[in-house]
C-alpha cells in the first residue's frame, strides 16, 4: 500500500506511488510530531525515513524532513489558528453550533455557517468566532436574499474537528467557569429560546441536552419546569413563506423558566438578540414589581407584647 501526503509544496510518498492521495490533517500532524521526536534522538534523515516507514507506512522525502526539522514548514500550512483554551467566546460558539449553527465540509474546506433572522445574533457569533480563530476583525455579516437570512461564514478544519465531537465531550469548555456557562446558555437561548409575556421557553429535539441545560441553569439559581414533549415525530409543519408542508422527523422537547426566576435569568444570562432581550427585561421588571408589591402588602407582626 503506497501512501502519499501533500503539504503545500511538500510531497510525502512511500516508494513510487502511482497516484497522489491526500492524507488527513490529523495524520499529517501525527507524522510531524513523530519526526520531531526522532530528530531529538539525533538520527540521520535516512534513519528517520526508515523509522517513519516502519511505524506509519508512509515515506517522507529528505527535503520534507529537513523543512520540518528546521521549522520552515509544518503540516498545518495555512490552516487557521484556533484558540482551543476555555473561554466565553468558545463557549458561545459551542452553544450556537448545538442550536442554530451548521458544520459543513466541502472537500478540504471545513465551514461553520450561521444563517439567522436577527442581525445582532449573527454579529455576536461573528465576533466570538473571530476571537477564537485569531482573526484581526469579525467575520462579515452578509444578507442572503434567497434565504432571507443574515449569514456568517468562517472556515477552520481545527475548529470543525473540535466541534464535530459529541456534545458531552465539550462539557470541559462549557463548565470551565460561570462566564463560560453563561455564554453557552445565552448562545443556546439565542438560537432555540423564545419569550412571550412572562413565558421563557427552550425547545430542542435532544432530550439529554435539554436536561443538561436545566442543570446548568440550576447552577445559576434559575429554576425551570419539568421537561415535556412539545411536538411529536410525524406531525405536520407548514412553512409560511413557501407554503410547503413538512413532517417532523424527531420528537421535540421543551421546558420553561419559572416566572420567579426571570430576573435571575436576565441578570446572569440574558440574550444577545435585542428584541428578545427587551421582552425579557420587561418581563423581569414586571416580576420584581409584583414581588415588591406583594412584600409590602404582607402585614408585619407587632413585636410589642400585649
Amino acid at each position: 500500500m503506497f501512501i502519499g501526503i501533500q503539504t503545500d509544496s511538500l510531497s510525502l510518498y512511500a516508494r513510487q506511488p502511482k497516484k497522489r492521495s491526500y492524507l488527513a490533517l490529523g495524520n499529517r500532524i501525527e507524522l510531524y510530531y513523530l519526526v520531531s521526536q526522532l530528530i531529538q534522538l539525533r538520527l540521520s534523515y535516512r534513519q528517520i525515513q526508515q523509522a517513519v516507514l516502519q511505524r506509519k507506512h508512509a515515506w517522507l522525502s529528505k527535503s520534507t524532513i529537513s523543512y520540518w526539522a528546521r521549522r520552515i514548514h509544518n503540516p498545518l500550512g495555512k490552516v487557521s489558528q484556533f484558540q482551543s483554551g476555555p473561554s466565553p467566546e468558545l463557549a458561545y460558539v459551542i452553544g450556537v453550533v448545538l442550536g442554530d449553527g451548521n458544520l459543513n465540509i466541502h472537500g478540504y474546506n471545513a465551514e461553520l455557517i450561521l444563517a439567522v433572522t436577527d442581525y445582532d445574533f449573527a454579529k455576536e457569533f461573528s465576533a466570538s468566532l473571530a476571537t477564537i480563530l485569531v482573526q484581526p476583525k469579525p467575520y462579515k455579516v452578509r444578507w442572503h436574499p434567497r434565504k432571507n437570512r443574515w449569514v456568517v461564514q468562517g472556515s477552520s478544519i481545527l475548529l470543525y474537528n473540535f466541534l464535530s465531537r459529541d456534545w458531552r465531550n465539550l462539557k470541559k469548555w462549557i463548565e470551565h467557569c460561570s462566564r463560560c456557562r453563561a455564554a453557552f446558555l445565552r448562545a443556546f437561548y439565542d438560537a432555540e429560546g423564545s419569550i412571550s409575556g412572562r413565558k421563557l421557553s427552550l425547545h430542542n429535539t435532544k432530550k439529554a441536552l435539554l436536561l443538561y441545560i436545566q442543570d446548568l441553569l440550576n447552577q445559576h439559581r434559575v429554576e425551570t419546569s419539568r421537561l415535556y414533549l412539545h411536538r411529536s415525530k410525524g406531525t405536520a409543519l407548514l412553512d409560511p413563506k413557501s407554503g410547503k408542508v413538512y413532517f417532523r422527523r424527531k420528537d421535540g422537547f421543551s421546558f420553561i423558566v419559572r416566572t420567579k426566576s426571570l430576573p435571575q435569568f436576565a441578570k446572569e444570562i440574558g440574550f444577545s438578540i435585542e428584541r428578545k432581550q427587551k421582552r425579557l427585561a420587561e418581563a423581569a421588571r414586571g416580576v420584581m414589581e409584583r414581588t415588591l408589591i406583594s412584600n409590602e402588602a404582607i402585614p408585619h407582626s407587632d413585636s410589642r407584647g400585649l
